[in-house]
Order: structure tokens, then sequence, then C-alpha cells
């Protein structure tokens, strides 16, 4: 099909600013294709707006004569094929939400390194959508690493001597120090051994570093925010007035 053919129309994709399925409107349409004569292939690639919230994104539908499968019969006896594409999609698919302090955590802790955890931490979800698990598992070990820096433990300790501080200081419980031992241990089996971990491998040890960033940064930035503004309302609020004495009327004996 010509590509100008489907530019105007409009195609049901993932939204990935909307979360789901959308219709999207066909700004740009290109389609290749190949064969060696046995084995056929075809990839359409689309610049798609999305119609609820006009983001912009680029998508590619990819097929091939082997990943063609039959699902029905007519009447005439002809075979109905459903072909099972391959969907990308460029900024990709999130494989996890985004939590909604990631973008203001680097100037919400006050610290040299705050800016390092941010980028460790985007580069970890990004790394989760494009299915780069190793450096994914390396990115949360090291997101950990420069938290606990922040909360002043030595960064040229080793990592069981940090969490053994970080519990002695409470900064961390018993069973999130088992938890982060894991955790750690993951991202250098990746670093060092060459682990290509699942994605749902690397789930629950993302769940494990965003629920401590949030109790540990996030919460008493809150608290102390929410303490700030309440100080400011105590200030506006008038005081109660004094009330005079009454005078009693004296009694004569």
């Amino acid at each position: 099909m010509a590509n100008e053919t489907k530019i105007g129309t409009k195609l049901r994709a993932f939204c990935a600013n909307c979360k789901g399925e959308r219709n999207c409107e066909v700004k740009g349409h290109h389609r290749e294709s190949g064969s060696d004569g046995i084995f056929d292939w075809w990839r359409n690639w689309y610049l798609l707006v999305c119609c609820g919230c006009d983001h912009v994104f680029a998508q590619s539908v990819y097929c091939d004569s082997e990943s063609c499968y039959p699902v029905a019969e007519d009447q005439d006896g002809n075979i109905e094929y459903q072909e099972d594409e391959l969907i990308r999609s460029w900024p990709a698919r999130f494989k996890r939400d985004r939590p909604v302090w990631l973008n203001s955590i680097d100037y919400d802790v006050e610290h040299e390194r705050s800016s390092d955890l941010s980028a460790c931490l985007l580069q970890v979800y990004e790394a989760l959508d494009h299915d780069l698990n190793i450096l994914a598992a390396i990115g949360i070990r090291t997101a950990f690493d420069v938290a606990s820096e922040i909360l002043g433990v030595d960064p040229n300790d080793r990592f069981e001597a940090k969490l053994k501080e970080m519990e002695a200081k409470s900064l961390i419980s018993p069973s999130q120090r088992d938890n982060f031992e894991v955790l750690v241990n993951a991202g250098n089996a990746s670093a060092h051994r060459g682990w290509n971990p699942t994605f749902q491998d690397l789930d629950p040890l993302v769940t494990t570093l965003e629920h401590f960033i949030n109790d540990t940064f996030v919460v008493p930035q809150l608290r102390k925010r929410a303490d700030d503004a309440v100080a400011k309302v105590k200030s506006k609020v008038p005081a109660r007035a004094k009330k005079a004495p009454s005078k009693l009327p004296k009694v004569v004996a």
C-alpha cells in the first residue's frame, strides 16, 4: 500500500501518556517489505498523534509469513489468518509507571549527589522499558549506593558494611536489610557474572527501592512542607480575645 494512503487516517495504538489504547491520527507512514522467495516479511512505520492528549510518538508494526496462523475458515473453504505482530514504540511503552516524585527528588533532597540519584532512577526505568535488564539490575544497585551515600554512609565501604551500618542507625529495618541484600547481589551478578534477569525478577526490586526512597526522602520532605504551611496558617489565625472579668454587684449584709 502506498505511504500516502494511510496519512490522515486513524489507528488504535497504546499511548504512553494516556496509559491506554487510544485512537491516534497517522501523521506519517512508511512501509517496507522483503522476500527470499520462501520467507516474506513486512514492517509498517507510523508517526502518530494521540487524539486524546496530543502525545506524539513513533510506532513500528512488524510481521512475517511465519508469524501468521489460521483462526477460521469461511463458507467457501478459504482459511482466514491472524497476524502475530511485533509492535514497538518510541518513546518506549512504560514497563512501570514513574513515581510522582521522580522529577522533583533532585531538588527536594539537599545533597550534592541528589541529581545523581535522580539520574540513576530515570535510567533504571528507561532500561526496563527497552528490555535492557542487565543494565537495569546494575542501575538499581547503583541507585541504592547513591542513596546510602546521601544518608551519610561511607561510599568506599563494602555493601555488607553499608547495610550493617544502615541497620544500626535505624535507617533500614532487619527485613529491609534482607531485601537489600538480594537487590545488591542481583546487581553484582549482572555486573560481574553477566546475569540477565527477567522483568519479573527486577520488578519487586524496583518496588523495594521506590518504597525506601519514598519513606526516607520524600515523606519527610512532604511532612516538612505541611508543617511549614501549618505554621503560616497559625500566624494568620486571629487570637481569641481575652474575656474581661465580670463585675459582680456587692452584696450588703
